[in-house]
């Protein structure tokens, strides 16, 4: 039974490897010589499935004996078929003389062999896809951002990184297609764009899918002008009702030439990133370069996240309070809560943090702590006899998708026992219809509540006029702009005069913000606004200045009738 002692062997040798293909020739050199072999093949045809995107079809050769010169005297003597996980087949052929002469358990033995090396190499296969998987994106079956940076970590480590550019890009208008052909078919057109972009890529380049609409790119430098072009325009096809379309894709990109400035590989693909942003909200520019500003700019946004939410754990956020005052009487009649952050030894001022705050939807945690701080406050002062005015707080926009946002401000109030009538809720007047319905919904929660809201920088949105009909608010702040004129003329007069007009008839009061002179006061006063808030009275103040102002409880009147 030697035949059964060298099936022995080849099994032990196959199972001291986690390798295949590579140790097949060895495995099978331990039984062909006895039979006569001349070769043995392996075909592997894979369908195109989510495991393996692009399919594959490869015949190997993995044994070569003494091949005979006449080709024609070898016969296939033995064929086996083994199903694979992705419902492909792995085919292996045992080529011997037409003269090969084996015995029935010879021929078994070498079956066997066959079956258990199929089963191996199947097996060996599944176990390099799960592996593979955890790098890379499921659909496409390209890189994800672990195996994106992966190759680029070792590219760094080679020293060949700045023979790159990074690319970061996504597909222009590709909700589109998403409703046109619907989610599964859209996938496909992914797949098929995958496909194209792979084609174009070297060996010693990636293309990276982070999923969606999203990729990134390693690719040579000289290259730039062609990769551009393929993202420029690129058409794959989509099928609808049993037709193929054409689908032309166009990307919008942030590129990043690598130079020596680069310290990590992080900032190979977030450079590139902050470029592609910057390209999508300029609808002309569908590629865009990283500058140097660009990259000051990167760094200094990712230190205000990065330290945010430690900020508001350590109580780095200040709390500053800017008086409204009756021009009339020069009476302190309500206040704005303004935050200012103290981040590592430096003021960092709302203009800088609260736009990336909003865009990362992060603001919602500012401002619910800046409501608490404000409460908290209040109480302080009721508590030593002071008598308080309404302070405003403002909300995002931003914060304005969380549909709990009412009940925790309401909340806040009631765990500080506080009369509704010292918190006023402010939020900005919308650029766009769709915020409007967001802002009205939230609006209309709050007076259910009974809580006072405000609309900030009133005329600078969308149809301000419709705000003083559909909007229920107790108070609209009329917008600098409307006063920053040196001059003011009888234009400006005839407008903030009928705004006044129409908001009073409505019961909603008028205060003017950003009022630094004696005659922006004069020419409100003419119009009949008499709230103002600004400079001229006074900047923000720390909440210990706020309560000295509080104590005495006024300026000095401005009062033209007298």
């Amino acid at each position: 039974m030697d035949e059964y002692k060298s099936i022995d062997r080849f099994i032990q040798f196959l199972s001291e490897t986690d390798s295949s293909m590579e140790v097949a020739q060895e495995a099978f050199e331990l039984i062909a010589p006895p039979y006569d072999i001349s070769r043995i093949t392996v075909d592997l045809n894979i369908p195109e499935t989510r495991q393996t995107p692009t399919g594959e079809v490869n015949h190997l050769l993995v044994y070569t004996g003494d091949i005979k010169e006449d080709i024609e005297t070898e016969i296939i003597w033995i064929e086996e078929s083994h199903r694979t996980f992705e419902n492909g087949f792995i085919t292996a052929k045992v080529y011997a003389s037409i003269d090969a002469n084996w015995s029935t358990s010879e021929r078994q033995a070498l079956l066997s062999a066959l079956r258990i090396f199929l089963i191996h190499m199947d097996h060996f296969r599944l176990t390099q896809l799960v592996q593979r998987s955890a790098m890379t994106q499921y659909l496409t079956g390209l890189p994800n951002s672990g195996g994106y940076m992966s190759f680029v970590t070792q590219k760094m480590l080679s020293g060949e990184i700045k023979k790159y550019n990074s690319y970061y890009f996504n597909l222009r208008g590709f909700g589109l297609v998403n409703r046109r052909f619907g989610t599964e078919e859209t996938d496909n057109i992914i797949l098929r764009y995958a496909r194209v972009l792979v084609e174009f890529a070297n060996e010693d380049e990636i293309i990276g899918h982070l999923g969606g609409d999203n990729f990134v790119a390693l690719i040579r430098k000289e290259k730039t002008e062609d990769f551009l072009n393929l993202l420029k325009k690129t058409t794959v096809y989509g099928i609808k009702d049993g037709l193929k379309h054409d689908v032309t894709l166009c990307a919008v990109a942030g590129v990043f030439d690598i130079d020596d400035s680069i310290k990590s590989p992080g900032q190979v693909i977030s450079r590139s990133s902050i470029a592609c942003s910057v390209a999508r909200s300029m609808s002309n520019e569908p590629f865009l370069f990283v500058t140097k500003e660009m990259s000051t700019r990167v760094y200094r946004e990712k230190q205000i996240e990065d330290h945010f939410e430690d900020g508001l754990n350590n109580n780095e956020f200040v709390i500053y309070y800017q008086p409204k005052v009756d021009t009339k009487t020069g009476k302190i009649v309500g206040a704005e809560a303004l935050s200012r952050w103290y981040c590592k030894g430096e003021y960092v001022y709302p203009t800088e943090f609260v736009p990336i705050l909003e865009r990362n939807s992060y603001s919602i945690g500012l401002d619910i702590y800046v409501m608490e701080e404000v409460c908290k406050a209040i109480k302080s002062w009721i508590n030593q006899g002071i008598e308080v005015v309404p302070v405003s707080v403002n909300f995002s926009r931003s914060d304005l998708t969380d549909d709990k946002l009412a009940d925790q401000i309401l909340d806040i109030i009631t765990k500080y026992d506080l009369d509704l009538d010292y918190i006023q809720i402010e939020v900005t007047e919308t650029a766009t219809s769709r915020e409007k319905g967001m802002i009205t919904n939230f609006l209309n929660k709050l007076k259910g509540m009974n809580i006072a809201s405000s609309i900030d920088d009133f005329g600078t949105g969308y149809s301000s006029l419709g705000i003083l009909r559909d909007l229920p608010v107790n108070t609209i702040k009329i917008d600098k702009s409307f006063i920053d004129n040196d001059i003011l003329s009888h234009r400006d007069e005839v407008v903030l005069r009928n705004i006044i007009h129409m908001a009073n008839e409505l019961g909603i009061e008028v205060i003017a913000e950003g009022v630094e002179r004696r005659d922006q006061i004069e020419f409100l006063q003419s119009v009949g606004c008499n709230i103002v808030q600004g400079f001229f009275y006074d900047k923000p103040l720390t909440i210990s200045d706020f309560e000295e102002r509080l104590k005495v409880g006024k300026y000095a009147a401005i009062d033209q009738s007298e």
